[in-house]
C-alpha cells in the first residue's frame, strides 16, 4: 500500500522542517524526490540525509519559487535528470507576526508572492506537464488559518493567503477534474517545526492544549502520512479536498 517506487516527487521548502519530512516520507515509499529551496547548502545536506535514510535517489536544486523563469530552469533540470514529475508538494511559505493595523505593503506582498503566486506559479509550470500525461498529484499546504482568524495570533497575512491556497485548490482540482491530476491541500494545525521559534511555541502550549481536542501539538511523522495518501495510487478519488490535520480543531 501506498508504494510510490515509480514516481517522482517535488518538495518546495524541502531542505529543511516539514518540508524535509515530506521529501523523507515520500523517499521512505519509494519515490524520486527533487527537493528546492533557494539555500543550496541546506538542500545538498538535506538530500544526502534523505537518500542515505531511506536509500532513494534526491535531487536538490536551488530554486526561487517566486521567479517563473528559475522555475522553468528547474522544471526541466528535473525533466532531465529523472524523465518526469508525477508529485508536487508546494510546501514553501511563511508570514509575518503583525496585526492588520501595523502590517506594512511590503510584509503583505512578500507572504502573498511566496504563499500565493509561489503556489501558482509551480503548479502553473509542473501542472501543465502533468494535465499533458495524464496523471498527477498537486499537494498544497495550507493551514487551519485558512479558515478563520484567531484573535490570539493576529497574523493578518497569513490566514489571508493561506485562504487563498484553500480556494486555489478547490478551483484547480474542478478544472482539472477529468484530465487524470489530482489536486488537495492539507491544513496543518500547530505543529513544532524548526521554522517556529521554540519560545514562542512554549508560550503557546497551554492555548493549543486548551481549543484543541486531542490537547496537544502534532507530532514529527503525523502529518508526513497525509502526504503520503494523497501521493499515492489509493487517493485516486480524492480531489480538491482540504485534510485537516489538527488534532480535531476544524470539528468545533
Amino acid at each position: 500500500m501506498f508504494d510510490l517506487s515509480n514516481r517522482v516527487a517535488v518538495v518546495t521548502g524541502g531542505g529543511t522542517g516539514i518540508g524535509k519530512q515530506f521529501a523523507t516520507a515520500l523517499a521512505g515509499q519509494g519515490a524520486k524526490v527533487a527537493i528546492l529551496s533557494r539555500r543550496q547548502e541546506v538542500l545538498d545536506e538535506a538530500a544526502k540525509e534523505i537518500a542515505e535514510k531511506t536509500g532513494s535517489e534526491v535531487f536538490p536544486i536551488s530554486t526561487d519559487v517566486t521567479d517563473p523563469e528559475s522555475i522553468k530552469d528547474t522544471h526541466q533540470a528535473i525533466l532531465d535528470k529523472f524523465g518526469k514529475v508525477d508529485i508536487l508538494v508546494n510546501n514553501a511559505g511563511g508570514g509575518n507576526n503583525a496585526p492588520l493595523a501595523e502590517i506594512t505593503d511590503e510584509a503583505w506582498h512578500k507572504t502573498f508572492n511566496l504563499d500565493v503566486d509561489g503556489m501558482m506559479y509551480m503548479t502553473r509550470e509542473f501542472g501543465a506537464k502533468m494535465v499533458e500525461n495524464g496523471y498527477g498529484r498537486v499537494i498544497n499546504i495550507a493551514s487551519i488559518l485558512g479558515f478563520g482568524g484567531l484573535p490570539e495570533l493576529p497574523i493578518i497575512d497569513y490566514a489571508a493567503a493561506k485562504g487563498a491556497v484553500v480556494n486555489f485548490t478547490r478551483a484547480a482540482a474542478t478544472e482539472w477534474a477529468t484530465t487524470g491530476v489530482t489536486v488537495n491541500a492539507i491544513a496543518p494545525g500547530f505543529f513544532a517545526s524548526e521554522a517556529n521559534n521554540p519560545e514562542a511555541m512554549e508560550a503557546m502550549n497551554d492555548f493549543i492544549e486548551l481549543r484543541t481536542p486531542m490537547k496537544r501539538p502534532g507530532k514529527p511523522g503525523e502529518l508526513a502520512s497525509a502526504v503520503v495518501f494523497l501521493a499515492a495510487d489509493e487517493s485516486t478519488y480524492v480531489t480538491g479536498q482540504i485534510v485537516g490535520v489538527d488534532g480535531g480543531w476544524t470539528a468545533i
